[in-house]
């Protein structure tokens, strides 16, 4: 009886198996992050906040590389440039984190609006299961891939995300 069990369950699972399959479509979420609008909206954004936090920690090293030039340092530079050295430490420590979460915080907003287009999108062409294609070892023409259908969607939906940096309190 527990054998008949088993083989009814294998069989239910593998009917289920087939029918998402047959009923699945592939996403490439690569290609949207790097081919919609409001993907390459946020790496331009973000390139921007990087070389702006590179400038000011450049002016800051300036200064200590300034400070510790001197060929007589007093004990009073040797105190500003352990001061300055911090400060450098901190800053880079705290531009990177806002700008990590200025990145997470636009990515979570296409995030959003991508899953809205990709539940239309199922609702009508009836799909019961969207996979990512870093996950597929192989896959039938059955199987649809809606990365292009999606970043179309985004793009009349959501061009420009603002990314923004929230200054720490």
């Amino acid at each position: 009886m527990n054998k008949m069990k088993n083989v009814f369950l294998m069989f239910a699972l593998c009917a289920f198996q087939a029918e998402c399959f047959a009923s699945s479509a592939i996403l490439d979420l690569k290609r949207i992050a790097t081919e919609s609008e409001a993907g390459k909206d946020i790496e331009k954004q973000i390139e921007k906040l990087n070389q702006d936090a590179s400038k000011d920690l450049e002016e800051l090293e300036s200064q200590i590389k300034l400070l510790d030039s001197k060929k007589k340092k007093s004990a009073e530079d040797s105190r500003k440039i352990e001061e300055l050295q911090v400060l450098l430490y901190d800053m880079v420590r705290t531009k990177k984190y806002q700008i990590t979460e200025a990145y997470k915080k636009a990515v979570a907003i296409v995030d959003r609006e991508m899953k809205k287009i990709i539940e239309k999108i199922c609702k009508k062409d009836r799909y019961k299961v969207v996979i990512n294609s870093d996950a597929i070892v192989y896959a039938t023409q059955e199987c649809k891939d809606i990365t292009g259908d999606v970043i179309s969607e985004l793009n009349r939906h959501c061009k420009e995300v603002k990314v923004e940096i929230t200054e720490q309190k």
